[in-house]
């Protein structure tokens, strides 16, 4: 594909660089190469996004959401110009376009939605690669919608109800509770994931799950977005050894955490106060959770 494909070719020349670059943080050549490689991509990726349906043909869409994955990859990564210091993160920004980073993983659904007729045989092609061998279906696909094993803080915070969500529901829907439902149902299964390193792909899918909606509410740091964005920055934590999030999703978490300790949610009256002082506990846990 890569000797046929200048999108998989230049994705792939681009993920390189930006790992060699993390290997060796202060070789200048590699930040070149990966800026320079990165601007081909976007220049290829809008080509391809631009092409109809009928003329992407079967390998063209493998192509596209193979260098989409893979883009996202090196786009989630921090890059040479950002501090590993929590008060640099985007969470203690003010600038506008704060979390623009996340339009790119968020815009997965997107490109999946639009590559429906090819999607049966992209993702046999693609699950065995970003998932590992054996596994050829995404995981999340048909998740069971009741409660069970969520805490009980959880539920009374994000308002949720034990029941199931209606056939026709759609994630993407501005019904907050109804979203925040999919997401903790998602971070539920994400827990309980063995933290090793072919199952990296399976907990990212959670980012590809996240609609426009969610990440408005992150801008706008509400503190609910905020608490399960940071909860899933937590469980990612625990893999040890991925370079291109490692750094990202320590700094990340711990902000959110500073963040929010500085709002005194757990001070609330009532029993908000008491379910937000467990949830803020399980929030500075997450990074060291085991499944049971």
């Amino acid at each position: 594909m890569a000797k046929t494909n200048p999108l998989v070719r230049n994705t792939i020349l681009a993920t390189t660089a930006s790992h060699l670059r993390h290997l060796s943080p202060n070789t200048k050549e590699y930040q070149v190469s990966e800026h320079y490689h990165k601007s081909l991509v976007i220049q290829n990726l809008r080509e391809a996004l631009a092409t109809p349906q009928e003329l992407l043909g079967q390998d063209g869409a493998k192509a596209l959401l193979m260098s989409a994955i893979l883009l996202n990859m090196i786009s989630f990564a921090i890059s040479e110009h950002e501090s590993e210091d929590p008060e640099t993160s985007w969470v203690f920004s003010t600038k506008e376009d704060r979390v623009n980073w996340l339009a790119l993983q968020t815009g997965l659904r997107s490109i999946l939605q639009s590559l429906t007729v090819y999607i049966e045989d992209v993702v046999e092609f693609l699950g065995p690669i970003f998932l590992g061998g054996g596994k050829e279906s995404w995981d999340f696909k048909n998740m069971q919608q009741d409660l069970t094993g969520i805490p009980q803080s959880w539920i009374n915070i994000f308002q949720l109800q034990n029941s199931s969500m209606g056939e026709g529901c759609d994630p993407a829907s501005t019904d907050y509770n109804d979203m925040y439902r999919l997401a903790i149902i998602q971070l539920s299964i994400i827990r309980k994931v063995e933290c090793i390193r072919s199952n990296t792909f399976r907990c990212l899918q959670f980012l590809s799950k996240i609609p426009p909606s969610f990440r408005a509410l992150l801008h706008h740091r509400d503190e609910r977005a905020l608490w399960l964005f940071g909860y899933w920055l937590g469980l990612m934590c625990r893999f040890k050894d991925v370079w291109w999030f490692r750094k990202r999703v320590v700094r990340d978490h711990k902000a959110i955490v500073l963040w929010l300790k500085r709002l005194h949610l757990e001070q609330l009256p009532g029993t908000k106060g008491d379910d937000w002082r467990e949830m803020m506990l399980d929030l500075e846990l997450a990074p060291t959770y085991r499944s049971l």
